[in-house]
């Protein structure tokens, strides 16, 4: 079961100065912890304060945060102190998870439910606490109608390792995916005019049929209007969890997907990939998910 509290401040409308394309959508960012981690949340007050810099993003901006009901109370006196508008979401688990992934997974599930639930309005982004992001980031995925997708920058300080995995774009439409190695120089890719890797010796490395969480957003409206999407109300396979279905939608229907910012031509999210860590990127399209939150249709 979840537990939500709302805080923080900010209007839920806010017009663009600047413009005349009337109210800017709002931003609904995702973050998961670890079970034992409220201590150090309270420890990390400054990151969470910047990373991801919500407290620079223009309004309106919600901060959704699961985590699990027995480090909820050292979390909600930090989150208090933000400044940023805020969803806190004590996740009670309905099975012991074995890896951190499985957990993240469920808890980001645990979210999705709660945007449903309440109608929550906007562009769903999965943000991890650690990551380093552009400052027009968030301007940039606002503009998002349907689905988007960017290149992201993985960093493992242990492996002394640098990858970049993401969209191949002509302006906004995205024509294919890669995957560059910066410490070897290998760089895999597919594109959607042949669907055969570029690279045959790397063939199976390809991730045309896969998306990392960190790497795309999503109009919220998808989890309960599917049909305005072009996706059936009712899915056949009734225990789809809603992060895979989301990102099948993202991956199927590419008329509907923008990759960011223009021709994709700068990494505009890093990531640090933590072993053991909820938030290193482990977690694609393939990935076995727990069995307590599913699709309702």
């Amino acid at each position: 079961g979840v537990r939500s509290a709302a805080g923080g401040g900010g209007a839920v409308v806010d017009l663009d100065d600047d413009e005349e394309s009337g109210p800017r959508r709002m931003l609904i960012v995702v973050t998961t912890t670890r079970s034992g981690a409220g201590e150090s949340w309270r420890r990390r007050r400054p990151e969470l304060c910047g990373s991801p810099p919500l407290r620079l993003v223009r309004p309106p901006v919600v901060w959704v945060v699961v985590e699990p009901a027995g480090d909820a109370p050292a979390t909600a006196e930090v989150l208090r102190g933000t400044g940023v508008m805020y969803r806190h979401l004590a996740f009670r688990p309905e099975e012991n998870f074995t890896t951190a992934a499985a957990e993240a997974h469920a808890q980001r599930n645990a979210a999705l439910a709660h945007v449903e639930k309440h109608r929550l309005s906007g562009v769903v982004h999965f943000a991890d606490a650690a990551g380093v992001y552009d400052t027009h980031f968030f301007d940039e995925i606002r503009q998002i109608e349907a689905f988007g997708t960017w290149p992201v920058a993985t960093m493992s300080a242990g492996e002394k390792k640098v990858v970049v995995e993401g969209p191949l774009c002509s302006a906004s439409k995205v024509v294919g995916w890669f995957s560059r190695n910066f410490n070897d120089g290998t760089t895999r890719s597919v594109t959607y005019n042949t669907e055969v890797d570029l690279n045959p010796a790397g063939a199976a490395g390809t991730r045309a049929h896969t998306i990392d969480v960190s790497g795309f957003a999503f109009n919220s409206s998808i989890l309960w209007d599917p049909e305005r999407w072009g996706r059936p109300t009712s899915l056949p396979d009734t225990s789809q969890d809603s992060i895979k279905f989301v990102q099948e939608v993202v991956l199927e229907d590419r008329t509907k997907l923008k990759g960011i910012p223009s021709d994709c031509s700068q990494i505009m999210v890093w990531q640090y990939d933590v072993p053991g860590s909820a938030s290193a990127p482990k977690t694609k399209s393939k990935t076995a998910t727990p069995k307590t939150h599913h699709r309702r249709r």
